[in-house]
């Protein structure tokens, strides 16, 4: 009996152990991500000059990745081995897309955190919908989109961390359909007020903020330079949005 009592407080101790280093386990990960993302890319750079064609599974939602484009590890798995503990795949916090994909196809991220956050407000958003025959719209923040009046769904401040700059928290906007974004409009303007070469007034903002970053600006309507200023760009009912 006592030999059965110490296994169990051992298992026990094991369990507390594994608990505290997990966290020390996923910060590692985060270190890598650079290697990551290197292996990947370089996988799926050697699949296209040997298959002339990409590796990916196609996403008809181009907003929630910014993308079409998820990578598809499954056609790469010759070229790249073990799959980055970092992806969603292997339990990781990210998904590995592609973006740029008609000039120099890059490997980036969309962070499954933002994913947590839109989902609970847009939850919320279709709920208040379905109960008051309206969406719970803020003020307006440009032409067709609004902030969310999160005090009409009973939530706290919801903001999503910024994947570009430490310590920066976005807001979540809305268009007049209900749909629920993030606004990166601010990470535009700190990068374009650094850039030496700006962005065409025709170029797909998401796609500009993306190829200098490990990461995607995930829900993210379209954006476009005007003025000097980034504007959000209404999605088109009834027709397909472009890709990236």
């Amino acid at each position: 009996m006592r030999r059965w009592s110490g296994l169990a407080i051992l298992l026990l101790f094991c369990t507390l152990l594994t608990g505290c280093l997990y966290p020390q386990e996923r910060r590692q990960e985060w270190d890598k991500l650079d290697q990551h993302l290197a292996r990947v890319q370089a996988a799926v750079d050697t699949y296209l000059k040997q298959q002339k064609m990409l590796p990916y599974k196609y996403s008809q939602d181009d907003v929630k990745y910014s993308t079409h484009y998820q990578v598809d590890f499954m056609q790469i798995q010759g070229y790249l081995g073990e799959i980055p503990p970092s992806a969603f795949e292997k339990g990781g916090y990210f998904i590995y897309v592609m973006t740029n994909v008609d000039t120099k196809p890059l490997v980036r991220l969309f962070d499954l955190r933002t994913h947590d956050a839109v989902d609970k407000v847009q939850l919320a958003v279709n709920g208040f919908k379905a109960k008051e025959g309206k969406y719970p719209r803020g003020e307006a923040v440009s032409p067709g989109f609004y902030k969310v009046d999160l005090e009409q769904l009973n939530l706290d401040s919801v903001q999503v961390p910024s994947p570009y700059s430490p310590d920066t928290q976005l807001d979540l906007i809305m268009d007049e359909h209900g749909r629920v974004y993030v606004d990166y409009r601010s990470e535009v303007m700190k990068k374009w007020q650094q850039a030496k070469e700006k962005p065409s007034a025709e170029e797909d903002l998401r796609v500009w903020l993306a190829q200098d970053s490990y990461f995607v600006p995930g829900y993210s309507p379209m954006m476009k330079m005007n003025k000097n200023m980034p504007e959000l760009i209404v999605p088109s009912e009834g027709t397909e949005k472009k890709s990236p």
